[in-house]
């Protein structure tokens, strides 16, 4: 009888230390996949910044483009106007 009891013991504490390393192994997984979707969910979100921002410097750029190359046009042809109204 006790080495029943004995043996129960020790298959006890055997399972209670298997328990233990199946609840740590879970945690490391656990925080390992955690730390990676939380990596991954960063660098999705740092490219997605980057591109909008470049993309709404190219807009500004076309833009400002755009805007210069009208400035120029009207700029050209008020001096063609001028340049008429002071040889008369």
């Amino acid at each position: 009888m006790k080495n029943l009891i004995i043996g129960i013991i020790a298959l006890l504490i055997a399972s209670c230390a298997s328990v233990g390393a199946v609840i740590d192994s879970t945690k490391s997984v656990a925080t390992g996949v955690l730390d990676m979707t939380v990596g991954t969910v960063s660098r999705v979100v740092g490219a997605v910044a980057e591109d909008v921002a470049d993309t709404t410097a190219f807009v500004a750029d076309t833009a400002a483009g755009t805007v210069q190359a009208a400035a120029d046009k009207v700029d050209s042809e008020t001096d063609q106007l001028q340049d008429e109204e002071e040889s008369k």
